[in-house]
């Protein structure tokens, strides 16, 4: 379980995420969050802020039951697109920060432009424009694989829409 938390900290999510998806990921059945809180021992108010965190992500979903007013969910059973939209959302963020960084950086450039009055410092403002030049060359790259990632030819592949894993659910239910 160590490992699985480190790998699941890496996308973002924390222990009781990954204790709340595993545990409706692995029933049988909807659960309410009060049926969570007894199998986990955990707070309600902390289930509450990590099940929305997980809805928010994709990875569980509401599901309304008639009769009750209490909310239920279900995780998403595709683990595989749960955990790309986790991956695609946090290169979203790292793409998002360089974005900024250049734009600050652009704007800090325009500003030293300025105050130059020396060869020394004209030569280090030159220096900094390539820098950030090439810079935004790779970040515009990188959006190119990112605008791939999102892509709908790869999910087929990732995914393996309708052939491969469908087949392999399929046989392992004879063994």
């Amino acid at each position: 379980m160590d490992k699985i938390n480190q790998i699941c900290a890496r996308l973002g999510l924390n222990s009781i995420m990954v204790q709340l998806y595993s545990l409706l990921y692995l029933s049988s059945k909807i659960m309410s969050l009060d049926e969570m809180v007894e199998r986990l021992k955990i707070s309600k108010g902390s289930v509450s802020v990590n099940i929305r965190a997980l809805e928010n992500y994709g990875a569980v979903r509401r599901v309304w039951i008639k009769g009750s007013r209490r909310d239920h969910y279900e995780a998403e059973p595709d683990i595989y697109k749960v955990i790309l939209a986790r991956v695609r959302a946090l290169l979203r963020d790292r793409l998002s920060e360089a974005d900024e960084m250049i734009g600050s950086s652009s704007d800090y450039l325009i500003a030293a432009n300025a105050g130059v009055d020396n060869v020394q410092d004209a030569e280090a403002v030159a220096v900094f424009e390539q820098r950030l030049a090439e810079f935004r060359i790779m970040k515009d790259k990188v959006m190119s694989l990112f605008d791939f990632f999102n892509s709908e030819a790869l999910d087929n592949l990732l995914l393996d829409k309708g052939s491969n894993r469908q087949a392999h659910k399929e046989s392992t239910l004879f063994v």
